[in-house]
């Protein structure tokens, strides 16, 4: 690597690090003030006052959490679902996803790998690298991006190192991502609307659901990674 690379790495981790406390030290307060109908309704005034520019800055801060990678989206789709409503919160998530994919794809394809491995660690690199040589790309990449638990933003940068198409990219992303968005932002959504039953429910299911999709995403993974070994080995042995 470089010195200048080096540099431009140093700055980036710096600029990660400071986003997060950031991003931590406004998202508790909010997240603690939704249990109080006085903080309810501070936080339906304070968006309200923003006006075109509440959506516009939660647009961003989702598409600045999925290009870091490093910070967990649920607290920020959470957030979207109590100030927006579960709909609306739904639909600014999802804007926020898809422009995030575009800039992290056409990134990607113009920088390679050593823009990923900024982002990625080298372990999750090695762990979806069959990616690379699978012949179902578009299917398995949909069915990893659904699973939940698995490290969503960082398949949007390992597949976008991959042969996969733009225009079919881009949808599969945006759908995938649906089933895991609508549980946050309705976690989200019956918070601010003190349904704390539902709350209940909604946390349960997505507590049963992230376990289970944990247990599906190590063995498909394991899986589809003994498949591409296989064929890779066979491919070497007609070679020779």
């Amino acid at each position: 690597m470089s010195g200048k690379s080096k540099k431009v790495k140093v700055v980036i981790i710096i600029l990660v690090a400071f986003f997060c406390i950031v991003l931590t030290a406004v998202l508790i307060p909010v997240i603690n003030s939704l249990r109080t109908e006085e903080g309810t309704q501070a936080m339906g005034k304070f968006i309200s006052d923003l006006g075109f520019f509440g959506p516009v800055i939660f647009v961003l801060a989702e598409i600045i959490q999925i290009i870091l990678a490093l910070v967990p989206g649920g607290p920020v789709e959470v957030i979207g679902g109590a100030v927006f409503g579960p709909v609306k919160g739904l639909i600014l998530c999802e804007i926020g996803i898809i422009t995030a994919t575009v800039i992290i794809h056409n990134l990607v394809r113009k920088f390679g790998k050593p823009f990923v491995s900024t982002f990625i660690s080298e372990d999750k690199i090695k762990k979806f690298k069959f990616l690379q040589d699978e012949k179902k790309l578009e299917l398995i990449v949909f069915i990893l991006l659904m699973i939940p638990g698995t490290p969503k933003d960082a398949i949007t940068y390992i597949a976008s190192l991959t042969d996969i198409r733009p225009m079919r990219f881009y949808p599969i992303v945006a759908i995938a991502r649906i089933p895991a968005l609508t549980l946050c932002v309705l976690f989200g959504g019956s918070l601010y609307d003190r349904n704390y039953t539902l709350a209940i429910i909604v946390f349960a299911i997505t507590a049963v659901v992230g376990i289970t999709g944990i247990l599906l995403n190590g063995k498909f993974t394991a899986k589809w990674r003994e498949r591409a070994e296989a064929r890779k080995n066979r491919k070497n042995k007609s070679e020779h």
